[in-house]
């Protein structure tokens, strides 16, 4: 599967990596299965592994399409939740910061980050 999830009940913290490219439609499939799942908890933190991608290979046109597909899921987010973004490779790294401007139009409840590694991600998220 291209999209692996962890649910980390502990750290009310959801760990979703993506190991090879996605198409919008599949990601919003693979999301609306992580949303139903029992172990899914509103407000989850998340944490999004991209450092299996290259996002370069990634179409612009899907990137703004996810603002649209995700806003679907506001409601079911809560009120308030962080989301890490992670990527090892400089380029991507200045590509996620071009695409979080983009999903920052679904507007409202996430507060994004991006981090160079999974550590840095997973201290942001955890703290207060």
């Amino acid at each position: 599967m291209p999209i692996e999830a962890t649910f980390e009940k502990e750290d009310h913290l959801l760990v979703m990596a993506l190991r090879s490219p996605v198409s919008v439609q599949e990601l919003v499939t693979r999301y609306d299965a992580i949303v139903e799942d029992d172990r899914f908890e509103t407000n989850m933190h998340s944490i999004w592994d991209l450092s299996g991608l290259d996002l370069k290979a990634v179409p612009v046109s899907d990137v703004r399409q996810l603002p649209g597909k995700l806003n679907q899921y506001m409601a079911r987010r809560g009120k308030g939740f962080k989301a890490a973004l992670v990527t090892t490779r400089a380029l991507d790294f200045q590509l996620l910061r071009i695409y979080v401007g983009i999903l920052k139009l679904i507007r409202g409840n996430i507060r994004f980050r991006l981090f160079k590694s999974m550590p840095e991600a997973r201290k942001w998220i955890l703290s207060p």
